[in-house]
């Protein structure tokens, strides 16, 4: 089976995250796959909206793909990852169509940052948003950066230092996520949602993304350099592995 199930619901490309792991950790496969659902979307006149997805009753995104992630090791590696990761993130935030993600279960690291690319986001009561790197040893400059111009820097430390779930009201609130839904539904109501937003003037609509858009990806691409360095220097004290290592053998 595909890594990523596409299906087109009207003028809506629905991409549901199709990992063997229903936590759908992401790798190199599953991130490939997620590029090219993007620019199907962009390139196709007749999809007005992408919605991506873990599917209804499967976690969104639970973080990086331990098994590739623990074999990061020297400069090369984790310098290397981290500008595919920006140009990844910056992949789905160049899509001028309305974009929404379906947020169910954990949306871990990447994952959450992965939502935080999306126009809209809908979770459900099982929704769990986490930005648990720095417990595990793992730097947090992207996603600090991504929930600071989100949120403010006091909830963004709140986030990040805490390294607990955001609780689902809290979330809403502060439009972490935009709406809260029955996780069985949780793929229509972002199908409705898409439909919604696809009927916008499409010139009009375009031309604010990319301007709202584009200050974010700059921001990702100048602090580049900073995140390779405090992640070079995380894989060079060994925390992180040893976390990987633990979790690889439960």
């Amino acid at each position: 089976m595909a890594i990523v199930e596409k299906e087109a619901r009207d003028a809506v490309l629905v991409a549901s995250f199709n990992h063997v792991n229903a936590h759908n950790p992401m790798s190199l496969e599953l991130e490939s796959a997620i590029r090219s659902a993007c620019r199907e979307t962009q390139d196709n006149p007749a999809i007005r909206a992408l919605v991506l997805t873990g599917g209804n009753n499967r976690s969104f995104c639970a973080g990086g793909d331990f098994s590739e992630v623990s074999q990061l090791s020297g400069h090369a590696m984790v310098e290397a990852y981290l500008d595919r990761m920006i140009d990844f993130y910056s992949t789905i935030l160049n899509v001028t169509k309305p974009t929404v993600a379906a947020v169910g279960g954990y949306a871990i690291g990447v994952g959450f940052q992965i939502a935080l690319c999306c126009d809209w986001r809908i979770g459900s009561q099982e929704t769990k948003l986490v930005m648990w790197e720095l417990k595990h040893g793992i730097a947090c400059i992207i996603g600090g950066y991504m929930l600071e111009n989100f949120l403010h820097r006091a909830a963004m430390s709140d986030i990040i230092y805490g390294s607990e779930a955001v609780p689902t009201s809290w979330a809403l609130n502060h439009k972490l996520l935009h709406e809260i839904t029955d996780g069985r539904s949780l793929v229509e109501t972002a199908v409705a949602r898409a439909q919604i937003l696809s009927e916008f003037p499409e010139t009009t609509f375009r031309r604010t993304k990319e301007s709202i858009n584009q200050a974010l990806i700059t921001g990702l691409r100048d602090i580049a350099l900073e995140a390779k360095d405090a992640h070079v220097a995380g894989v060079a004290s060994r925390a992180a592995q040893h976390h990987f290592k633990r979790v690889l053998r439960e």
